[in-house]
């Protein structure tokens, strides 16, 4: 299944815009932040000097492990999109770290990065948006170095559920969502089969749940960036979805919302 991730470059401005808004304020949000150091905080980031992002977007992440690893370390940045490459190019520009990350545009799948050549491979929010998440996990461990790690973040989306408003209206704007926006939405509760085939052993596991009780950020940034794609894409009509947006505003302001997804990081390493 599709979704607009494999399409980035196809999107209007407008569109696109709010996927650069929308991974941009995740990188700064506190709890996904801090699931994200808690896998920073488990890998041996002091002895890394080479480190691939895959599927680096706007390089949120990129500069996120920029701070963390030491001075020599050459960190590269690699996107499927030409359009969010440019982004993240600007960005590190800003932030004063073009000098210690590159970014390029390359296919997950076939990066054409050399065998064994990181010590560290990343791939957050990534394997739920790709064509082929083993294809792009056995990517990953070709270009990673013997002794090497790969870290796999991403949510378990079939997971996600709101609470506010008609249930059936939730069940169909989020299938709506899922369809727009996950390629693959019970990729991290079928990734250890994918392990199996892939050359590398699970090293370490960290489970995560993201939930909002009362007010909604998180997800009321989430219903405002993606609805005009899903309808966009057909999956829901203009009426329904603005229905559903509405009643979880609502439901936000009167300190009545609820909404959870799972998520999950994954550590591996290459033998």
């Amino acid at each position: 299944m599709a979704d607009i991730f494999q399409s980035l470059d196809t999107l209007d401005s407008e569109k696109l815009q709010m996927v650069v808004d929308r991974l941009e304020y995740r990188g700064t949000y506190p709890p996904f932040v801090a699931m994200r150091e808690r896998y920073f905080d488990r890998l041996p980031l002091e002895r890394c000097r080479e480190v691939l992002d895959m599927g680096c977007g706007t390089g949120v992440v990129t500069r996120a492990l920029a701070a963390r690893l030491p001075g020599e370390a050459r960190l590269t940045g690699t996107d499927f999109s030409a359009e969010l490459i440019g982004v993240a190019r600007r960005l590190a520009a800003e932030e004063g770290l073009d000098g210690r990350i590159s970014f390029d545009v390359a296919d997950s799948h076939g990066t054409e990065a050399n065998q064994d050549q990181y010590d560290l491979v990343v791939l957050h929010t990534l394997l739920s948006h790709v064509t082929s998440p083993a294809q792009v996990l056995k990517e990953a461990a070709r270009v990673t170095a013997s002794g090497g790690h790969v870290v796999v973040f991403d949510g378990d989306y079939a997971s996600i559920t709101f609470g506010a408003g008609d249930p059936a209206l939730n069940d169909e704007a989020l299938q709506a969502l899922l369809k727009t926006v996950v390629a693959h939405p019970r990729a991290m509760r079928q990734f250890p089969e994918l392990v199996a085939g892939s050359g590398l052993e699970l090293a370490d596991f960290l489970p995560e749940i993201l939930a909002e009780a009362g007010k909604a950020e998180f997800f009321e940034s989430m219903l405002d960036s993606y609805r005009p794609a899903m309808v966009a894409a057909g999956h829901i009509s203009e009426a329904a979805a603005r229905q559903w947006s509405e009643t979880h505003h609502a439901a936000s302001a009167a300190g009545t919302f609820f909404g959870s997804c799972n998520f999950v990081s994954y550590i591996l390493r290459k033998p």
